[in-house]
């Protein structure tokens, strides 16, 4: 599996957010298994296996269960397992249960949060 960090111009990583690609998983939709995917991942629905991409946004009624690979995520909704990325924000509505590595995290008041976390800023 190749690294979403080091790859170049991985999926217009240099274009502004509304020119990236985006791969949705809405409400409803069930997905299992390996997925990999460039660009902004925007997951509603319920995903169990292995993601990697750019951008995750987990929204409010999306759940994961499994491992994580991203630059930059953000959770709104629950998540079991783990999470490599170099930035993490957890909004207030987010349920992680998770062994976390990052360089930067936020966490927002009501965020509930159980696991491990690694927290390293680039260059220390």
């Amino acid at each position: 599996m190749s690294d979403p960090f080091t790859r170049p111009h991985a999926a217009g990583r240099d274009l502004p957010p509304a020119e990236r690609r985006r791969s949705v998983l809405h409400e409803g939709n069930v997905l299992k298994g390996e997925w990999i995917t460039e660009g902004i991942t925007e997951l509603g629905g319920t995903f169990s296996g292995d993601l990697q991409t750019d951008t995750l946004v987990l929204t409010r009624t999306g759940r994961i269960e499994g491992t994580v690979r991203a630059r930059n995520v953000m959770i709104e909704g629950t998540l079991t397992g783990t999470v490599s990325a170099q930035s993490v924000t957890m909004r207030s509505t987010a349920m992680v249960a998770a062994d976390i590595t990052c360089q930067i995290l936020t966490v927002e008041p009501g965020a509930g949060i159980e696991g491990r976390l690694s927290c390293h800023p680039e260059g220390r």
